[in-house]
């Protein structure tokens, strides 16, 4: 779609305490009607007036204003996203962007034509430049990052939304179909502050939001704005409202009032017996449950302190639980970065997960939560212990004495529960733990449901390759490689934070290449969609690598594919061999041995892949581990 800024219109927000703003919403017009004025491209505007009470101040400016179309709305709202959503239905362009008071006009006109070049020629659906210092933080309530140049990505993935607002609404483009098939703007009085951070979190699921190193477009943020009527709820309170609502996978509907008060209602007013998945439960842990809850008055508040390489991780070892207890209405949860979180944010939280916490921050806060008497859980699914010894590239991390190390290790110590999916790491944890009952070994679970149908295969081309990230046994590479160069009935795909070196020369019309996603969700839609039809799994024989959790044969089996592992753990523990997959030893012979067995057998590839399913449904699906997580979060609380 070729996006002209003719093609593109800007609506103007003019919303706040008309007593504190008349001079910024003058400000506002003045600057807007002189652009108008001046811009070539004659692109729409639109502005939209919170009640009488703002037009009558602003009258006289608005009528010098010859080519903007202004709604004015019938009764003053406090609505934002209300008001948002008036503009839409006026709207023909391909494309819309947004302004509002302190908005400064000239770097957003400045910024417009790269804004629409971008979702002219990109695969996304939303753009943004760089973030302003009034996109940050407005109390120690709220983890909002200030600016883009803060080493992060420049995307804006689902997964970090869920703990950020990330997405600077002045210097955004976004396409308007997008805006109407995800339903608008929510009109929620809780969510009056967060309307925007709301829909951006429904479309980094809709598809990708791209960032640009545009200039910052400062204005007065929706977390700093004075309101004549305050609606908002809580920050904490609305954001496990948000995780609530987007666990469900075919979410894209605005939030409403009724489902904010039905999420935050008492587990007494809602029938849990009928909830699906309570019944999985023994009597007890559900007693036990519900007894919590009431005891609180309110569901159990959850929070999940995570890296921002930690989102799968989160998603994988907590969020596939919750999301189906979401209807059980006793607990909540929220995720926060941890580098940026403060205690604040904390303070009313039941139970706080450490997931994979080494910042400085981290252990400040896990000093807090033990001096205020707030349980917490520290989660650890990588050996840190000997990552330093066996990798050196990571000697300058996870080694004694280094920061990250020192503060993974003092989370440890004091933490009330430890969590790990392997014996090798739970035996290498165990020193380290306040006593024996409080280190919690789980098996890892994979939430089949994130996995769509998968299309139909070519049936005279097998797709085989690998996914996840790069590793050091590169035999696997090498069989990959000299199999697809020796036959033409195979195609390629790899997916990782990479292309290895093995396969940079290799046809590009016979390779297809992903890179890595933050988003599980996303993640798990890509494999499949891509119809691998043999994926290898290499791993060494460290002791960091056998500690590793058995992820790759559960996702492996998940999508539809047939696995060839290396003859160690953990898959020794977890594959059974020319049952639910093939094993490999380390040479490049066998890996191509077995790879090539599989190529050349559909039946076999039919036989190991629907005998894996039934053991992974049976034995690790989120369903089948369910109960043994509720059994560990209740001894953890």
């Amino acid at each position: 779609m070729n996006i002209a800024p003719q093609d593109s219109t800007l609506i103007a927000l003019i919303i706040g305490d008309e007593t504190k703003y008349a001079n910024e919403a003058e400000a506002l017009l003045v600057a807007l009607n002189y652009f108008i004025e001046r811009d070539t491209s004659h692109a729409p505007v639109i502005i939209v007036i919170d009640g009488e009470r703002w037009f009558e101040l602003l009258e006289s400016k608005l009528k010098t204003i010859q080519h903007a179309t202004v709604i004015v709305m019938p009764h003053t709202t406090h609505l934002p996203g209300k008001m948002a959503n008036a503009a839409l239905t006026k709207v023909n362009t391909h494309a819309l962007g947004f302004v509002t008071l302190g908005s400064e006009i000239s770097t957003r006109y400045a910024n417009r034509d790269a804004l629409c070049a971008h979702l002219s020629t990109a695969d996304s659906a939303m753009v943004a430049g760089y973030r302003s210092q009034g996109d940050g933080r407005a109390t120690d309530n709220q983890s909002y990052l200030v600016h883009q140049d803060d080493q992060f990505s420049s995307a804006y993935p689902h997964a970090w939304l869920q703990m950020l607002d990330l997405v600077p609404m002045t210097n955004t483009m976004l396409t308007t179909s997008m805006c109407r098939q995800l339903g608008g703007f929510t009109e929620s009085r809780a969510m009056q502050r967060m309307w925007w951070w709301e829909f951006c979190l429904r479309a980094s699921r809709y598809g990708r939001i791209d960032s640009l190193p545009l200039q910052p477009v400062p204005a007065i943020g929706w977390h700093h704005i004075l309101f004549a009527n305050e609606m908002s709820a809580p920050v904490d309170d609305n954001l496990r409202v948000m995780m609530r609502a987007f666990s469900e996978p075919l979410r894209q509907l605005p939030l409403r009032d009724d489902e904010f008060a039905l999420a935050t209602a008492p587990s007494e007013s809602r029938n849990t017996v009928k909830a699906p998945y309570w019944r999985a439960l023994s009597s007890i842990m559900r007693g036990a449950l519900l007894n919590k809850a009431a005891s609180l008055g309110r569901p159990i508040r959850i929070a999940v302190l995570g890296g921002v390489n930690e989102p799968a991780h989160n998603q994988l070892c907590f969020f596939n639980y919750f999301s189906l207890m979401q209807d059980w209405n006793v607990i909540t949860w929220r995720s926060l970065l941890d580098e940026r979180a403060t205690f604040a944010d904390l303070a009313n939280v039941d139970l706080v997960i450490f997931s994979r916490t080494r910042s400085e921050r981290g252990a400040s806060l896990m000093r807090e939560c033990a001096a205020n008497n707030i349980r917490t859980l520290y989660m650890l699914d990588d050996n840190w212990f000997w990552l330093g010894r066996e990798w050196d590239e990571y000697t300058d991390i996870f080694s004694p004495g280094k920061p990250p190390y020192e503060n993974f290790l003092y989370c440890v110590r004091h933490a009330d529960t430890t969590l790990t999916y392997s014996a090798p790491l739970a035996e290498d944890l165990r020193p380290y733990v306040q006593h024996a009952k409080s280190l919690a070994l789980l098996p890892t679970n994979v939430n089949l449901s994130l996995f769509p149908a998968r299309p139909e295969a070519n049936a005279r081309i097998t797709t085989i390759g690998y996914v996840g990230s790069l590793r050091k046994n590169m035999m696997a590479f090498d069989a990959l490689v000299n199999i697809a160069n020796s036959r033409t009935d195979v195609n390629l795909f790899i997916m990782s934070n990479s292309l290895p070196q093995e396969f940079a020369n290799f046809d590009p019309k016979r390779l297809r290449y992903e890179p890595y996603q933050f988003n599980y969700e996303g993640y798990a839609a890509t494999v499949t969609r891509a119809a691998p039809d043999i994926l290898v799994a290499p791993v060494g024989r460290s002791r960091f690598e056998e500690s590793k959790c058995p992820n790759k044969f559960l996702e492996i089996t998940a999508c539809g594919a047939v696995g060839v592992y290396s003859r160690a753990e953990p898959y020794l523990s977890h594959v059974v061999e020319a049952e639910t997959g093939l094993f490999a030893d380390d040479s490049v012979t066998s890996w191509t041995n077995a790879i090539n067995q599989l190529i050349d057998s559909r039946e076999l590839r039919q036989k190991l892949s629907r005998q894996a399913y039934q053991q992974v449904s049976r034995d690790y699906s989120t369903v089948a581990v369910l109960p043994k997580f509720v059994e560990m979060l209740l001894k953890s609380l």
